[in-house]
């Protein structure tokens, strides 16, 4: 990943913005200039209110939305869910904002009453209401491995329990995400849905938790037989949070995202992968079986007070790709001056990115 290991053709240097007064250390995850570039001074714990990315021209440029681990935002008098999908309803039309992708761990844990999946599912309804496709990939917290703590559920084969996905499938099924295909007859948990914009056609590719080898399979049918389109892969968990390709199941997973890699790196369509699960933000591309580079990016975050979401703006003119990790909302601020906007210190551009064209 050029975004920490190494200084990859095709990725830009960021400039960082410092980083909201809540937000968590960014240390670990703190991007390491390309060749040639001026080293990036340390963020400051100061606010700011960088500017969204400029679309400069909507029939080659929009923008798709990515929001990291909610799990913190499950409480039923938690705002921060409904203030961020309030910020991307209203800023649609300046971002040509297209789709919101959710990378996993929606919910913590269930309760008798259901009360997380009965307050998320319906909060997310809001995207949808207001004309958003919204996708969201089941994390580990959202099937039956998790119990009500966050730890493992005692005395339970943690492999069995993580595809127990009863509840996701009765609160999202798979009209909620307006799923074209499936890989198991009226499951979400594995699906994909295509789109138009920026003048090339995209498909977003949703995939369980360090999925099963059958399913690995679907997924090669899914890219293969759709050449055309620019294939994003959204899952749980796939990149550490040092940028790296996880080699580990989890240990209780049936593959790894190194296998899922191996299997997926030799598609020209494969543009980009968004996981969560583990660490902070990674912004990076690396290079597939033939050269082109696929976009790879990490949030997860876990922020304690803001809702931060990832907007991702595509110039499908430029070959770039530009995003920023922005909050609408801090609830660590008096009342009354907690609706306000701050960015991320992990603003990046990737360019050189290749599109599957007809």
């Amino acid at each position: 990943m050029c975004a920490l290991v190494g200084s990859l053709a095709g990725c830009t240097t960021p400039t960082r913005s410092p980083a909201p007064a809540s937000s968590p250390p960014p240390a670990s995850t703190a991007i390491t200039p390309t060749t040639g570039a001026a080293p990036t001074p340390e963020p400051t714990t100061e606010p700011t209110a960088e500017p969204l990315p400029a679309v400069e021209d909507p029939a080659t440029t929009f923008s798709f939305a990515v929001i990291p681990d909610t799990q913190p935002e499950v409480r039923a008098d938690d705002p921060r869910t409904d203030k961020r999908n309030a910020w991307l309803v209203a800023h649609r039309g300046q971002l040509n904002l297209q789709w919101v992708l959710h990378s996993g761990d929606v919910q913590d844990w269930d309760t008798p009453d259901h009360q997380q999946w009965v307050s998320m599912s319906t909060r997310f309804r809001a995207l949808a209401a207001a004309g958003i496709p919204f996708i969201a990939a089941p994390g580990n917290h959202d099937t039956a491995a998790v119990c009500e703590g966050g730890s493992a559920c005692p005395g339970a084969d943690t492999a069995v329990t993580v595809r127990d996905t009863t509840l996701w499938n009765t609160y999202y099924p798979p009209s909620y995400f307006g799923f074209e295909g499936l890989a198991e007859p009226g499951r979400s948990d594995n699906g994909f849905r295509t789109f138009r914009a920026g003048g090339d056609d995209w498909l977003v590719l949703s995939l369980e938790i360090w999925p099963r080898p059958g399913i690995v399979d679907w997924a090669k049918q899914v890219v293969a037989s759709h050449p055309h389109h620019n294939v994003i892969v959204l899952t749980h968990m796939f990149l550490e949070g040092d940028g790296s390709i996880s080699t580990t199941n989890g240990g209780y997973g049936a593959t790894t995202p190194t296998q899922l890699w191996d299997a997926l790196k030799g598609y020209p369509n494969v543009v980009m992968t968004f996981s969560g699960h583990t660490g902070q933000v990674v912004s990076g591309s690396t290079p597939a079986a033939d050269g082109h580079p696929v976009a790879m990016f990490l949030q997860a975050m876990h922020a304690p007070d803001t809702n931060p979401v990832r907007i991702v703006t595509v110039d499908t003119a430029k070959g770039t790709i530009t995003t920023q990790v922005r909050s609408s909302f801090d609830r660590s601020r008096p009342v009354g001056q907690q609706d306000v906007e701050e960015v991320y210190p992990y603003s990046a551009t990737i360019t050189g990115m290749r599109w599957a064209r007809p």
